[in-house]
């Protein structure tokens, strides 16, 4: 029996931390390097992707107490994340990619990773992080959810004079924009002219832009504690609403869109969509980032207090306006350094006249708007049904379904056209089959001819037949559906090779039935020719070979 006394083990405070860093993003990877390195008893083996291997040279000059420790930012390919834990089971897992969603997080959790460290922590919650999880304990942040709720109660509030100076400010604002767009609409104006008030136009939409940024709007931020189980749409609902207790029913017809979005589309509709490129965590990102700019709208609507014929002659407008709000925060969400970069706003301003079509003749849009706000009837198959009606909701849900697929379908247009092969817009957006130029390309150019097939085939013929082309939800299925609506305004409108398609239509319409009469008199006729007249020739002619072979057994016989 040896004498010798115990190796002492290393505490936990006097533990080496050997740290391996996996981000796809080079910015971030090199910031955690700067900021852990510094740090006693923390050695950075390897930052890099996933492929990324730590030196032998390294891993041998770690003490023998060293503990194995993984920061790792798997950009919400969870699958893979499973697969990279069962392959280093000796790693402790510390995850980093964004994860908002607290039924995700448990998963993750009941996965076995020790440790949940969102981006942008403070070096002194990183370090504790690495701490915690290296002396064996599982740290993970509760889930207590905020709710956004009315209150008459403001803790801290700012002055009252500011929320009358913001309701004051963008009434003037939405004043002067309706009479601007009235001039220019209305009176033949010289070049000059016209671009003096279009200028005019873009200095007050970026004064009401800086209006929304800047001045408040009263909204209590309260934590509740989490629901219990069944309550997911009151959750949701009250996530949505931001002012007002009106705002209620209106956050409420978001919750089977946004429920279905955190499952996961599918796209059926028999189209190609631009979202069909997002992974399935920044879809239901982009469709509750559009519900929350549309709830944010009718709470100025009835701030402002628009009536419906303000809205219905406001609405191109209005739909620019919620489409360059969406597509701004998107972007300074995920393209980085633009976050401040006045270039951008310019980019996605200029950018509208290319992605405004199906935004703009979105069908009934102006009667879904004052709908939401003043629950004002909603047309269906040319009769106005009371807001309250079960065939106005039927009807006031499929618009909406499809008015909030095509404002994703345009903020992700816009990231296409400008952004496609971006590194770092691929590994926070875009689905893995889709990260290769070829499938890019490929995808490209799909979307490509839909909208040469729609523009030159699907929309003229839509608007010959007097009939809208919706996409709508079922379930978690995107599916397509067509309404009657009377475009004969649209049908005089069309030139160039979209008129001729309906010049086509209609010369079909005329000669197809005379054709198919033609061609089934023809057949008649063939059928008569061939049955009365060759049918019964060649039965005459085999009657005269039977006869003519009996004569002949007959003179045989007798002979």
């Amino acid at each position: 029996m040896s004498n010798a006394e115990p190796t002492p083990t290393a505490s936990p405070d006097d533990r080496t931390l050997a740290i391996r860093i996996i981000d796809p993003d080079p910015v971030f990877r090199v910031g955690l390097v700067t900021v852990l390195s510094p740090m006693p008893r923390i050695t950075i083996l390897v930052a890099g992707d996933w492929a990324a291997e730590p030196d032998s040279d390294a891993i041998a000059a770690l003490p023998a107490a060293a503990t194995p420790v993984t920061l790792i930012d798997c950009g919400g390919d969870w699958g893979r994340l499973e697969q990279w834990q069962i392959n280093h089971p000796e790693q402790l897992l510390i995850l980093l990619t964004p994860c908002p969603d607290p039924a995700q997080r448990q998963t993750l959790k009941n996965l076995g990773i020790e440790g949940y460290c969102p981006k942008g922590s403070s070096p002194a919650v990183i370090r504790s992080t690495l701490e915690q999880v290296a002396a064996g304990e599982i740290v993970w942040p509760k889930d207590r959810p905020t709710r956004l709720i009315p209150s008459p109660h403001f803790p801290n509030r700012p002055p009252t004079w500011l929320y009358n100076l913001r309701r004051s400010g963008l009434s003037q604002i939405n004043t002067a924009l309706a009479t601007l767009n009235d001039r220019i609409d209305q009176a033949p104006l010289a070049p000059l002219d016209r671009f003096m008030l279009q200028g005019q136009q873009r200095e007050l939409r970026a004064a009401r832009w800086c209006l929304h940024q800047l001045l408040p709007v009263e909204v209590v931020l309260t934590q509740t504690e989490p629901a219990p189980e069944g309550t997911e749409p009151e959750h949701l609902a009250g996530e949505l609403v931001e002012a007002s207790a009106e705002l209620a029913p209106i956050a409420t017809r978001f919750i089977p869109l946004l429920s279905a979005s955190r499952v996961g589309l599918v796209n059926k509709s028999g189209v190609v969509m631009e979202i069909d490129i997002l992974r399935r965590d920044r879809c239901s990102e982009l469709l509750y980032l559009i519900s929350q700019t549309l709830t944010r709208w009718c709470d100025e609507a009835q701030h402002l207090q628009l009536d419906p014929d303000a809205i219905r002659r406001q609405t191109p407008d209005i739909l620019r306006d919620l489409w360059q709000q969406i597509t701004l925060e998107w972007l300074r969400r995920y393209y980085p350094g633009q976050s401040q970069n006045t270039a951008l706003v310019d980019l996605v301003w200029a950018e509208f006249p290319n992605i405004a079509a199906p935004l703009t003749q979105s069908p009934h849009a102006a009667a879904l708007l004052a709908h939401l706000i003043h629950h004002t009837p909603i047309p269906v198959e040319q009769i106005d049904y009371r807001g309250e009606s079960p065939e106005a909701a039927a009807r006031s849900t499929l618009l909406l379904d499809h008015l909030v697929l095509q404002l994703a379908n345009g903020v992700m247009q816009l990231v296409l056209n400008q952004y496609a092969d971006v590194e770092a817009v691929k590994y926070q957006l875009y689905d893995r089959r889709y990260f290769s130029t070829r499938a890019l390309t490929r995808f490209r150019n799909e979307l490509s001819w839909r909208f040469r097939l729609d523009a030159y085939w699907h929309e003229p013929r839509a608007i010959f037949e007097s009939r809208y082309r919706l996409l709508y939800l079922d379930g978690s299925t995107i599916r397509h559906q067509s309404i009657y609506g009377a475009r004969q305004e649209e049908l005089q409108q069309l030139q160039g090779l979209r008129w001729w398609v309906t010049i086509a239509l209609e010369t079909r319409d005329a000669i197809a039935p005379r054709v198919r009469s033609l061609i089934a008199w023809l057949g008649q006729g063939v059928v008569y020719l061939l049955t009365q007249v060759v049918g019964k020739g060649l039965g005459l002619v085999g009657r005269g070979i039977i006869q003519g072979l009996g004569n002949s057994l007959d003179q045989r016989r007798n002979g």
